[in-house]
């Protein structure tokens, strides 16, 4: 079971990868990409995110351009977790393949507010999302396995270091 507990950075609707990691300076080293993430929507981002958020979206975040600095941006500025009405699905796939829990829930946007208190419970019975300020909560249905697996790992790359290890290669 992977359990993530946070204060919630709220974004909007249609947050693209190129708003997430600037294509400007995606080549820059990640101290730079950091201090521009997602500064065209909110302007010094990077500083108000503390180690452990959990960033909450609307429709479509993550749309745009395949990158994997969309993804490992927002890990390096503490962020656990993405919770979004509906993800695209590049993006998605991105984030389980990097060990970034991602949830698409339906109507998820509208439960919380800025600087709520989250807790967000995946196992292989459902995903449970308890808005600790409000007393609200939201449940869906759970990820597929090997996703959980995957997640659980770190990632699809230390997933397979630890599978092929168990099988003695």
């Amino acid at each position: 079971m992977i359990e993530i507990s946070g204060k919630a950075v709220v974004l909007g609707d249609h947050i693209n990868t190129d708003v997430i990691a600037p294509g400007r300076w995606k080549l820059e080293g990640m101290e730079v990409l950091k201090a521009h993430c997602l500064e065209a929507v909110v302007p010094d981002f990077g500083e108000r995110i503390s180690p452990g958020d959990v960033l909450v979206a609307g429709e479509d975040f993550g749309c745009g351009s395949h990158r994997e600095q969309a993804v490992t941006v927002l890990w390096a500025l503490g962020i656990r977790g993405i919770l979004a009405d509906s993800v695209s699905r590049l993006y998605y796939r991105n984030c389980i393949a990097l060990g970034m829990p991602i949830l698409a829930i339906p109507g998820i946007s509208s439960m919380v507010k800025a600087g709520d208190r989250l807790q967000v419970k995946l196992d292989e019975g459902e995903i449970a999302v308890v808005n600790q300020t409000t007393g609200k909560t939201k449940t869906a249905p759970p990820l597929p396995k090997d996703m959980l697996t995957i997640l659980e790992d770190g990632g699809i790359l230390l997933s397979l270091k630890k599978e092929m290890k168990s099988i003695n290669c």
